[in-house]
């Protein structure tokens, strides 16, 4: 499964944008301006949690440190979820007419514009109408100026932008409308109470704009108290069964780590291709460019796809290690249950351990045999070449 690679024309739009800004300044300088606004804006996303508009929306210096930094990540991150939705879960566009897309808490657009270019990549030949709505309409101004500008990426598309507060309402509309929800790394700021009853409220409110084979992709940041609400808030969802959960796990379970005391929570990680100018950005702040961490889950009014509720089939939830002669790591399975799979280093034949190293958090794999030890939630795998890939993107 392929992600789109993140576009050069992008990358220098948002560069090129930070050189108009100060226009006076050499490139040393702007780069400064820009370090300084992005090591503030990452104490924010991953230390104080206090957003504002005054902090983010109002200031050119903000969107552009995020457009150039943060934008391309954030792109990625989309990327993996809708591969997971299109190649794996079931989601199609409509048959005939308009595929039509609501980003929430859209900001510069990195979600929604990210989706208009993995469907085109995917040949989805719809016309595609995005509404994208955020609090902040000078980010909006952005996204309606870059998507204007690079109409070569996403032809077809029909852009409309709407500046509303999502902490109270959606804008009045009524009906099942759209395909595609989209809400990126947005529900934490929307709703800042530790509460998953009121972070379900308000993603049932969302998801009652779906189609009924709409889905409805929420992202998230990796930090395991906004993982875990996610995670409880979805299974309350599909419990009240408002909406069906297809993802992350199987057979619509919802996460098992939510709500224990497991030492693993439910996020991805997935190597990350910065572009030159993230790199630059971030030479001498040292930020982890290599890992894309993310959570997320996906619902929609279909039922999920029917996997055999066996430890055969599952997702990788943990990173793969090595200890005392075996390779383990722990997945979720088809059964809901979390299991712990190993492969005994004496058991691998020549390139086995490529084969086993290269395996992501987040891939979904089927046993071709398998071998369960004590209790049953320890898994022996013969071999490498047991392992078979049904989603393990790249």
């Amino acid at each position: 499964v392929g992600i789109p690679a993140y576009p050069e024309e992008i990358q220098r739009w948002w560069w090129r944008k930070a050189t108009e800004k100060w226009p006076e300044a050499d490139e040393p300088k702007v780069l400064r301006f820009l370090q300084e606004e992005i090591v503030a804006q990452s104490d924010r996303f991953n230390k104080e949690r206090l957003f504002s508009l005054r902090s983010y929306g109002t200031r050119d210096v903000s969107v552009l440190a995020y457009g150039n930094f943060y934008f391309p990540r954030t792109w990625a991150q989309l990327a993996f979820v809708l591969a997971e939705a299109y190649d794996f879960r079931g989601w199609r566009p409509p048959g005939k007419g308009p595929l039509r897309i609501l980003d929430l808490g859209c900001g510069a657009g990195a979600t929604g514009l990210s989706a208009l270019t993995f469907l085109r990549e995917r040949n989805v030949k719809n016309p595609i109408e995005l509404c994208s709505i955020d609090y902040s309409g000078k980010s909006l101004g952005y996204l309606r100026d870059l998507h204007r500008s690079q109409t070569g990426l996403w032809p077809n598309v029909k852009l409309k932008t709407e500046r509303a507060d999502l902490k109270r309402d959606l804008p009045s509309k009524h009906g099942h409308e759209f395909d595609l929800i989209l809400i990126g790394s947005a529900l934490n700021e929307i709703i800042a109470e530790d509460d998953h009853e009121v972070a379900a409220w308000k993603i049932a409110e969302f998801g009652s704009r779906l189609k009924p084979g709409g889905f409805l992709l929420v992202l998230e940041p990796a930090l395991k108290e906004i993982a875990n609400r996610l995670h409880q808030a979805a299974a309350l969802i599909a419990h009240e069964g408002e909406l069906h959960l297809h993802a992350p796990y199987l057979n619509g379970f919802s996460c098992p780590f939510a709500s224990t005391q497991s030492r693993y929570h439910s996020h991805e990680v997935r190597p990350g291709k910065a572009p030159e100018t993230t790199l630059r950005l971030n030479a001498p702040l040292g930020l982890n460019l290599r890992d894309l961490k993310f959570s997320f889950v996906l619902l929609s009014g279909k039922k999920p796809c029917s996997f055999e509720k066996t430890p055969s089939v599952f997702r990788l939830a943990s990173p793969v290690a090595k200890r005392k002669g075996l390779y383990f790591f722990a997945g979720i399975a088809a059964d809901g249950e979390e299991h712990i799979y190993e492969i005994q280093v004496r058991d691998l034949r020549p390139g086995d351990k490529e084969l086993i190293e290269r395996w992501q958090r987040g891939d979904i794999v089927k046993l071709r045999e398998y071998e369960p030890l004590g209790n049953g939630h320890r898994i022996r795998i013969s071999d490498a070449t047991a392992i078979e890939p049904l989603f393990a993107p790249r």
